[in-house]
């Protein structure tokens, strides 16, 4: 027989025995961490969830940029709040969708709402939503800052439940994950796969807020900040150019050695994120894989934190994570289906594929039944996966390509690291 046929049969037999042993491992990682977290969450929710004593006064800032169909239910649902000492200052961000008179009539119907207008281009070296987070963090007045979306529903008790949890918890840094309301198809499928099931398999929650993982997450939909902290460690003037601010922040709070945490937050507050297909491909190709990098960084000014931080180790990191990432992903979440269905498959592999697949199903219906989702996204994952591959790769196209982010109507330099 000829040596290159039983060669390729070799090799592609090796190939497929290390992809069921990497998704098995992989599955297993994700089962314990997912079991972790789902604990974590669990305490976290028998947390006090009222304050008895001092009130400290927090500031709720909203950055808003053309978010006309969204902003009046925002700020209703924020100025309703039964915690008793707050503020609500809203930055309209240059908007032309009718934000801005809307802002207006708010402003005279609560006369406890400031409003902030801005107009013109951006600072050198700064985005848009760290801007507007920086110029409203300029005009707070509270012990604590919470900054929130514009396209946030927040029930009443949001304030103070998130006050108590970063106070029990001695946290300085406080984000929580919000349900995540769907409606089109396009949604249903990918939001929550990507803020809920990822996250919750990837990072775990309680090493982090012990400072004891390397790997970080945060969420900007809801970002409960010490004044004092937040201003000694330079605001988001450090993190002007991120276009993760979310992460950034969390990042810099943890490189100074400060307390961070993430908590349950769908009883707090909900956040419809996109409203159509192009809203979803846009809004998480522009930000998806800095905010891989970023979750599984270590912070620079970490005691962890490898001693040299030249061009050579960031050409050195990415290119051992990117092509460890991709192929980690194929095995759990792409070459089990197809191993599954496709004909011609030895029946090892078949056999395998069959526990892959109900295994990977088994811990997004955790998740689902956990944050009470719908439980058509329990049989959507394998699709929802593959959406997310293709978002990714769009992304790392547009990136070797250089061409720029646009996002709202601003142009962002696509970053290279």
């Amino acid at each position: 027989m000829p040596v290159l046929p039983q060669t390729r049969v070799g090799v592609r037999s090796l190939l497929m025995g290390l992809s069921h042993l990497t998704a098995l491992a992989l599955l297993a990682s994700m089962s314990l961490r997912l079991a972790t977290n789902l604990c974590f969450l669990q305490r976290m929710r028998r947390l006090p969830t009222h304050l008895r004593t001092h009130l400290p006064l927090v500031s709720v800032l909203i950055p808003a940029r053309d978010e006309a169909d969204s902003i009046t239910a925002c700020v209703a649902s924020l100025l309703s709040q039964t915690y008793s000492n707050f503020e609500v200052l809203v930055l309209d961000d240059g908007s032309t969708d009718g934000t801005s008179q809307l802002l207006d009539a708010l402003q005279r119907q609560y006369p406890q709402l400031t409003v902030i207008h801005t107009v013109g281009d951006l600072p050198p070296g700064w985005n848009g939503k760290s801007y507007a987070c920086h110029l409203l963090a300029q005009r707070a007045t509270g012990e604590w800052l919470l900054f929130t979306d514009a396209d946030t529903l927040h029930t009443p008790l949001s304030l103070e439940r998130g006050l108590a949890q970063a106070l029990a918890l001695r946290a300085d840094l406080l984000s929580a994950l919000p349900y995540q309301r769907v409606e089109t198809w396009s949604e249903r499928l990918i939001v929550s796969f990507i803020l809920d099931f990822l996250p919750l398999t990837s990072v775990n929650l309680a090493a982090m807020w012990r400072g004891r993982s390397r790997r970080l997450l945060a969420n900007g939909q809801y970002l409960l900040a010490r004044a004092q902290t937040y201003h000694a460690l330079g605001g988001h003037a450090g993190i002007a150019h991120a276009l993760v601010d979310d992460f950034a922040l969390a990042r810099r709070f943890r490189s100074q050695g400060y307390t961070i945490a993430l908590v349950d937050g769908s009883s707090m507050l909900e956040c419809r994120m996109y409203r159509s297909f192009r809203e979803v491909w846009r809004g998480f190709s522009k930000n998806l894989l800095s905010a891989l990098a970023s979750s599984t960084e270590l912070p620079p000014d970490s005691s962890r934190a490898p001693q040299r931080h030249g061009v050579i180790a960031k050409v050195l990191r990415t290119s051992l994570f990117a092509p460890l990432f991709a192929w980690g992903y194929a095995c759990v979440f792409v070459l089990p289906s197809i191993q599954l269905l496709r004909r011609g498959q030895r029946p090892i592999s078949r056999c395998l594929a069959a526990l892959e697949v109900p295994w990977l199903l088994v811990l997004r219906g955790l998740v689902v039944r956990s944050l009470t989702r719908p439980p058509d996204e329990i049989a959507t994952t394998p699709l929802a996966a593959w959406g997310v591959m293709a978002i990714s790769l769009a992304a790392l196209y547009r990136r070797w390509r250089r061409r720029p982010i646009v996002w709202k109507q601003r142009r962002y330099a696509s970053p290279t690291e």
